[in-house]
Parts: structure tokens; sequence; C-alpha cells
């Protein structure tokens, strides 16, 4: 069942939420799917920063450093320890879900289990940058990755949440994002115009 939702709910438009350790942390977006483009804004702030992830490309905004402008960035060039990593791909659920290493329904639709990240497979790059982050960070510990995960009465993987080992400044950190509004309209468009400029090599070795 959970890995039927995995399917189901790569091949649709969706809303996402992806939860920050404080609400102006919390990101909220969408992804459509005839595009393969993903969006994520802080939901709050002074500075609100937007990411747009297309499969090979990230595309930041709304803080005031950028006075105006939108950083391009090529994925595949990020490296493996910039935190960037972490927005690459909006349905960083369904890949980390490759790598179930055992699972357990505990209740109608929900589950529980262990994901090994040596086994996940990205099929983008921006997947692929995601589980080079994750797995850097929790080194011997990344065949044993806690996750629960909940499917709704239609099919779709609605929630998930796995605890990534020292992803957080060394500590673990939970992984929580949960999508919502299946099916709903989502036209999102990769950024083009003069206030797209390409971002300084410094952007992609931040940490």
């Amino acid at each position: 069942m959970l890995a039927a939702a995995v399917a189901k709910t790569a091949g649709v438009n969706l809303k996402v939420v992806l939860a920050g350790g404080t609400a102006e942390e919390s990101l909220t977006g969408s992804y459509d799917a005839a595009r393969k483009i993903g969006s994520l804004a802080q939901m709050s702030g002074t500075d609100r920063m937007t990411i747009i992830a297309t499969p090979d490309d990230l595309y930041l905004s709304g803080l005031s450093d950028f006075k105006g402008k939108t950083m391009h960035l090529q994925i595949a060039k990020l490296d493996t320890k910039s935190p960037l990593a972490m927005f690459a791909d909006v349905l960083t659920p369904l890949t980390l879900l490759t790598g179930v290493k055992d699972v357990s329904l505990t209740a109608p639709g929900s589950f529980t289990g262990t994901l090994d990240l040596t086994k996940a497979q990205g099929t983008t790059s921006g997947s692929r940058k995601f589980l080079d982050y994750v797995r850097s960070a929790a080194a011997a510990r990344a065949d044993t990755v806690k996750f629960t995960a909940s499917v709704n009465e239609q099919g779709y993987l609605a929630e998930f949440d796995a605890t990534l080992p020292d992803i957080d400044d060394g500590k673990d950190g939970e992984y929580d994002l949960k999508f919502s509004d299946f099916g709903s309209p989502v036209t999102i468009t990769k950024p083009t115009g003069s206030k797209v400029v390409e971002a300084p090599a410094a952007m992609y070795s931040q940490q």
C-alpha cells in the first residue's frame, strides 16, 4: 500500500508544507506535475525566501541581500554539504521511501519503519543531491533512519516524517512534510528575464 501511494503521488499536482523549527522557518509550496517544477516559500518574516526547483536547477529570490534579483544555481554543482540541497526537490519523501528497509502498518493508512539511505534512488539532479546531503550527514547511521508515513483514503501519501541523523548542526533533526490538494490546478513556471542572474560561486559551497 505504501509503495502504491508513492507511485500514485508522484504523478499529480499537489500542495506541500515543510515544517521548520519555528513558524517562520516553515515553508509552504506546491508541485506542478506536468512541468515537474516545485516551489517553496517561507510562511512569514521580513525576508521571505522563495525557492523554485526544476529537475536540474534552483532559483532563489525574496532575500534582501539579493536586491530584487533571482539567483540561479545548477543543482549538480552544489557542494555535497550545502544545506540548499534540502530544498532541491519538493518530493523528497518519495525519493527517501525508495530505500525502505522495513515497514509496519500501525493503523489503517499509518506506517512506521526504517530507511536505508544507501539504497534510496534519486531520478533527478535535485533528488540525488538531496540524498548525497543526508547520506553525508548520517554517515554510518544512514541505514537506520526511522520514519512514519500516512496514506489518505484516496491512496495518496499525505504525511511523512523522518529523523535524519546529524542533519541539524551535528544533531538529529525531524524532516516533517505534508502533502495535500492532490490533483488541484497548479501552474509553476521557471523564472526568466533580466532579474535572473547566475549565483556567485560562494552560494554553491555555503554551509
